[in-house]
This record gives C-alpha cells, sequence and structure tokens, in this order.
C-alpha cells in the first residue's frame, strides 16, 4: 500500500493521537523541535520531520507503529544522533521516535556477565552504573561521546576497546527484543523462551534481521549486552612508523601476539596539533603514522610481560628492515590514550560545523593499499587527508576511516566531498573491503555492489517485516 500525503487535517488527527499515546509533553510539531531533529554533521541534505515524539515504554512505541502503519507515515528511529552518516535523518518527514526517556538498566547478571539495558540507555550511562554496581566487570565501550546509545552503537556494528580481542560490538548482544512496524513484539535469543537473557545459542538466530538495518525493519526496545572481566592494570605503548607499506606486517605481528588490548594506528595530519586544515606537506623529520598500544592484565608483571613482548616483536620487525620506532608520550597523554572512553584529537570541526567519516572493515594485507589510495584521492579533490585504523578479532579485518571536517555551508566544498566519498567507498569494495555505517547516498553504491540474491532476500525481508514501507525511509532503499 502506499504511503499518504498528509493534509492539514490528516496532521492535526496524528498530533491529537500522538498526544494521547504518549500525553502533550512527549509529542511536538513545532519548528523549533523540528528543524533540531532534522539533520546532522554529515553531507546528508537535512528533512524535516512532521512530528517528534518521545515515547516512555515499550506498549507507547507499539501504538504509535500502529498508527503509524495505518495512516502510512514514516518513522525515524533516534537515540543520541551521533552517527555523523545521516541514519538518523527523517528522509521522507514524518516522526522521528526519540528513545531517550527509555533509558533503564533492566537487569545486570554478574554470574553470566551480561547487562539488559533498554534502547534509550548511553554509553556513559552503563558505565557510571557498572562502576558503581559492578567494578570487575566492562563493556565494549566506543570511543566516542558518552551520549551515544549502547544499543544503537552495537546496531551499527560499532567498535569498543574490545573489540581487537573479541570483535564489533554487534557480536556482543545476546538477545533482542523488537517491535515490529505491523505491532508484533518479537524477542530473539534464549530471551524467546521467557526465562533467561543469556545468549543467543542455540535457536534459530533472528537478530540478523536488525542488525545493520539502521531502524529499517524495527525498533529495538532493549537487548542484552556481554560483559567482560575487567583487568586491574593498564598501560600503553607509542610507535611511530615512517612507511605506509609497513602497516599489514605490524598489524599481523601485533594482533597475532594476543597480548594487545587495543591498537590504534593515526596519519601524521591527526596528531599534528590543532591548527591542521588544511596543512602543508609533512615535513621530513616526523613519521607518516603514529601507533598506541594499549596493554591490560590482572597484574603489574603481566603488564611487563606484555611490554617485554610488544618491544621483542618492535626490535625484530626493525632487525627485519621495518623502520618502527619506540617513542615516549608525556604522562597527560599517556592517562588520556588510557580513557574509556578515550578523545581523539581530530574530531573537531572546521568553521561551517561539518564532519564526515567514511569507515570500511579492509582484508589485513591490502590496508597499505586503502590508505595510499585515500591520501591520493583527497588531495586530487582538494581535501587534506586523515586516516585511523584499529584492528579487530586479532587482526581478521582492519576498520580504517577517512575523516573529512568541512564547511557544510558552503554547497560546492559538500558536493565535492560526496565524490571523494564515492569513489572512496567503490575502492574499498573493490579491494573486499565493506563500508562500516554507510550513509544512504553511500547506501546506493553497496547495493549496486551486491550479488542479486542478496539483494532479493533482503527485499522479501523488508517486505515481510515492514509492508507498508514506513521504517526508516531513505535507509537501504530496497522497493
Amino acid at each position: 500500500m502506499p504511503k499518504k500525503t498528509l493534509t492539514r487535517q490528516n496532521h492535526k488527527g496524528i498530533l491529537k493521537s500522538l498526544e494521547r499515546i504518549v500525553g502533550k509533553n512527549f509529542v511536538s510539531d513545532r519548528s523549533e523541535e523540528r528543524y533540531y531533529y532534522s539533520g546532522d554533521p554529515s553531507t546528508e541534505e537535512s528533512r524535516s520531520p512532521g512530528f517528534v515524539v518521545l515515547p516512555g515504554n515499550v506498549e507507547e512505541i507499539r501504538e504509535i507503529l500502529l498508527l503509524a502503519n495505518r495512516e502510512g507515515v514514516p518513522i525515524t528511529p533516534r537515540v543520541g544522533g551521533m552517527t555523523l552518516s545521516g541514519l538518523a535523518i527523517p528522509c521522507e518527514g514524518g516522526i522521528v521516535l526519540d528513545l531517550k526517556r527509555m533509558d533503564k538498566i533492566v537487569e545486570l547478571n554478574k554470574s553470566s556477565m551480561y547487562v539488559v539495558v533498554e534502547c534509550g540507555v548511553t554509553v556513559g550511562q552503563l558505565k557510571t552504573y557498572l562502576e558503581e554496581n559492578c567494578s570487575n566487570l566492562w563493556f565494549s565501550m566506543p570511543h566516542a561521546p558518552p551520549s551515544v546509545g549502547v544499543i544503537p552503537n552495537a546496531l551499527i556494528h560499532g567498535l569498543g576497546q574490545l573489540s581487537l580481542s573479541y570483535g564489533a560490538n554487534s557480536d556482543f548482544v545476546n538477545g533482542l527484543e523488537v517491535v515490529l512496524p505491523t505491532g508484533e513484539i518479537l524477542r530473539t535469543g534464549s530471551c524467546a523462551l521467557g526465562k533467561s537473557w543469556l545468549t543467543k545459542y542455540c535457536l534459530p538466530d533472528f537478530t540478523g534481521l536488525f542488525l545493520g538495518w539502521f531502524g529499517a525493519t524495527g525498533i529495538i526496545t532493549k537487548a542484552s549486552v556481554q560483559l567482560w572481566p575487567k583487568p586491574n592494570f593498564r598501560d600503553a605503548l607509542f610507535y611511530k612508523i615512517y612507511n605506509v607499506n609497513d602497516i599489514p606486517e605490524i598489524f599481523l605481528k601485533m594482533t597475532r601476539s594476543e597480548v594487545c588490548e587495543d591498537i590504534c594506528m593515526f596519519s601524521w595530519t591527526g596528531t599534528s596539533g590543532r591548527e591542521r586544515f588544511p596543512l602543508p606537506e609533512k615535513p621530513s623529520d616526523v613519521s607518516e603514522i603514529t601507533m598506541d598500544i594499549v596493554l591490560n592484565g590482572k597484574s603489574l608483571e603481566e603488564i611487563e610481560y606484555k611490554k617485554r613482548t610488544v618491544k621483542s616483536i618492535a626490535e625484530n620487525l626493525l632487525n627485519n628492515g621495518i623502520q618502527i620506532e619506540e617513542y615516549a608520550r608525556s604522562p597527560q597523554a599517556k592517562k588520556e590514550v588510557l580513557m574509556v572512553p578515550r578523545t581523539f584529537p581530530f574530531m573537531d570541526l572546521l568553521q561551517g560545523g561539518g564532519a564526515e567519516y567514511l569507515g570500511c572493515y579492509i582484508p589485513s594485507p591490502l590496508i597499505d593499499t586503502a590508505y595510499k589510495r585515500g591520501v591520493e584521492i583527497a588531495k586530487r579533490h582538494g581535501f587534506q587527508y586523515l586516516h585511523f585504523l584499529r584492528p579487530m578479532r586479532s587482526g581478521h579485518a582492519i576498520c580504517i576511516l577517512f575523516i573529512f571536517p568541512f564547511d557544510k555551508r558552503d554547497p560546492n566544498q559538500v558536493k565535492k566531498l560526496v565524490n571523494v566519498l564515492k569513489e572512496l567507498s567503490q575502492d574499498c569494495i573493490n579491494l573486499g573491503g565493506v563500508l562500516w555505517k554507510p550513509s544512504p547516498t553511500l547506501q546506493n553504491i553497496v547495493l549496486k555492489n551486491a550479488d542479486s540474491e542478496y539483494l532479493k532476500l533482503m527485499k522479501k525481508i523488508k517486505k515481510l517485516l515492514d509492508p507498508r514501507g514506513i521504517m526508516a525511509p531513505g535507509q537501504w532503499m530496497l522497493y
């Protein structure tokens, strides 16, 4: 069934229905609120919703979805709106569903090491809760502002400080509670049996119907997220790398040692002070890349063993002709590196408030090729290149971020950056990579490269779960 075009009369009727469901204090069609929810710092075009609604419980979400499904009104879910990729922009107007009121921590199971959270719980909130109630456990926390939602970060396959050992944060999900666009409430994982949120083993796993879909298949209202033992001690080592071609071998040796908790590499443009955009050519005495290696342990002796292991690997690499050099950072700099979440100096904004980064999971042996292509494309289009790299799951893949602050007020600069992102996206796919949380514009490139049978199944799933196409229109345009 086609979606309806709202008339003034329909608008008033839907507003009254929403007020009845959530109360007048939690719904608005005023221009101020609609403007706030209309865009983000990315290159994606801003779009104003017709309504902003803040539900307080699962039943209210269910009633809103039944109303939207009946009236053919688009729904865009949102928590922190921090993806920077247009994933929470209401591409076809309708209702923005801000889920931040649903912020209860439902269950903490210390023995089985999981926590059940509602959809509005932020990483800052969960971090504080665990420190106060279970200080010997922690979760895989993204290096992002504390207002980022725990569930949204898992649903976009985000990375945390535990990802080098255990994978993306989507791998930490035991099960979900989801309200489907048609109003049914679905549970996945062991909670489908009604007894516990222990695991997603050993049932047919429906969790993947909602991971990576950016809200296009339903509203996730609760999730069980794995916790892990928190180390007693942490330390860090720092290295300079002079040749991009050496990145794959360095990552290979460091990740397979299994002594590193986290590894982050930065291009020199990300660590060269505050006046960075644009920068002149790299000085000859500055390394192309710096690398931070974080170590953890139950004892100081374990930390010292891991430090000796890393130093030995670096020495062997140097003896084999790879230019790698340990260097010291100030106590304050080391303290900031060991913070969870840690702050990154390169995510500042130019005047004009634009910020984009293209994330890609790249096969480890080709990460140097992806790095060099990013440099070449950025320079050709007149942008300062800025790269950030992290391996995951002991080096099975490496995530590279191509980062671009820009002036969002300048339409020519926005157009140029869109072309940069498109070219980089196709290059990364050609290298065997996959885009991380691509914007609606870049999703089209993914779909054009996807296998035809894969697309057919995506369309069947979307049609089955969302027959009227009301959920997150603009994400994965399959109709």
